[in-house]
């Protein structure tokens, strides 16, 4: 249980909240690359509840702005491309990727106007398929986004977003929620998998460890980054079964590595708030050593958008949940992984009400998320370094890589924290 204070404090993220000074420390996802043409439209960006518009100028470079012209206010979403930056239908105002006023054609020749004048703007950095933005104070600037998916050739690497209708620490509870696997995502039948798949759009195999695991340990490992999520199982049924181990690397401010073993395709997620009611998820399918297969990562994800990136299966039509798959298709009712996981977060409402909650020990990892984020708050507003920003962390060396180990063997020794990750006890983001 979470009191009702507490609540607000880990989700509300508009300009000035404490949460939103939090966000604003550091990169997040504003856009697909693929999104912004070269001297095309304009594209609406809501971000942290603030309304900004992208766009890609004739030399390739991004800017972001603040959507309204400071002349009068124009949405500059309906703005002209032009050599000169983005150019307001309403007066011609133009301004470049910086924020610069470039030219003011309403005004006399002789004016200097508009070196008085700057609309807001954000810087932007593209790695990985994604265009970045920092909001926070520039002096505080940290180095930009590097993981280990980013430098991967395209061959290697899926990377997709799309839109949830829900507060984006629900979806990110989900994702740290070992134990739902074995039931929103449970296939009733075994399948066959495609090569690095942990699944199809069924669900996942009722024979995998994360379903057959019996009291399986939960546990986290703080982390300069944030914390490793761990699950402990057993890798089959008999008696005297391998340990099945799985990690989950979390990290701040609301991205996390989706727990693989080593034949698995891997996965990064990053869950970026609109604002206070809803998301953009972005997912991250990557191989490190052959090219990845897109197709059965779409199958199996079940996430048909639209060209707004907004989904075809969603609350309106119950996500297409067929009660005679109940019988003996999955669990679920629901086709698709990650339907699957927005049918059960969504459905919660748009912010969901944790002073009313009934946690159990399956819990362990939620809790800590909670803990981590109010700390890291705490730790801001006292003018401290909140997890994750020091620039000493080697972000491109976080994935998952879960390990199968003979039983009696302690998980710290069987699946180690990489040492350059170990916390000092003061920088322990989870515990206060």
């Amino acid at each position: 249980m979470l009191s009702q204070e507490d609540n607000e404090l880990i989700t509300r993220v508009g300009p000035g909240t404490p949460l939103g000074n939090l966000f604003r420390r550091y990169w997040i996802p504003a856009c697909l690359s693929e999104e912004l043409k070269p001297g095309g439209a304009p594209l609406p960006v809501k971000l942290l509840g603030e309304r900004l518009v992208a766009y890609r100028n004739k030399e390739g470079k991004i800017g972001l702005l603040g959507e309204f012209c400071p002349h009068r206010g124009t949405s500059l979403t309906l703005a002209r491309n032009d050599d000169c930056g983005l150019a307001c239908i309403y007066h011609g105002w133009a301004f470049d990727t910086d924020g610069s006023c470039t030219n003011m054609p309403s005004e006399p020749d002789f004016s200097r106007f508009k070196e008085k004048i700057k609309a807001l703007s954000y810087p932007v950095c593209e790695t990985g398929g994604i265009a970045w933005t920092y909001m926070g104070e520039p002096e505080r600037m940290p180095a930009p986004p590097k993981f280990i998916w980013t430098s991967l050739p395209e061959s290697h690497r899926m990377v997709a977003k799309v839109y949830q209708e829900c507060n984006y620490l629900q979806i990110w509870e989900n994702e740290i929620d070992y134990m739902h696997a074995a039931f929103a995502h449970l296939a009733l039948k075994e399948q066959d998998m495609k090569e690095g798949a942990l699944s199809t759009e069924l669900g996942i195999n009722p024979s995998h460890p994360l379903v057959t695991s019996r009291n399986p340990l939960l546990s986290v490992q703080p982390t300069t980054y944030g914390f490793r999520n761990m699950f402990v199982g057993q890798a089959d049924t008999s008696e005297n079964a391998d340990q099945f181990i799985l990690d989950a690397p979390i990290l701040m401010p609301s991205f996390a590595f989706t727990p693989r073993v080593k034949e698995e395709d891997h996965l990064f997620h990053a869950y970026v708030p609109i604002d206070d009611t809803t998301t953009w998820s972005y997912d991250v399918h990557f191989t490190l050593d052959r090219p990845l297969n897109h197709d059965t990562q779409m199958e199996r994800r079940g996430l048909w958008v639209d060209e707004n990136y907004k989904k075809i299966y969603n609350r309106d039509n119950n996500y297409k949940q067929d009660r005679s798959l109940m019988e003996s298709g999955n669990f679920s009712g629901i086709l698709g992984i990650s339907n699957q996981d927005h049918a059960v977060t969504e459905s919660m409402g748009p912010i969901v009400d944790r002073s009313k909650e009934h946690l159990g020990t399956s819990d362990v990892g939620v809790i800590a998320l909670r803990r981590m984020v109010l700390k890291s708050i705490k730790l801001l507003q006292k003018g401290e370094i909140p997890p994750g920003l020091d620039p000493g962390i080697p972000t491109e060396r976080i994935y998952s890589e879960g390990v199968i180990a003979p039983p009696g063997v302690p998980w710290k020794e069987a699946c180690p924290l990489d040492p350059v990750f170990e916390p000092s006890k003061a920088d322990n983001p989870v515990n206060n």
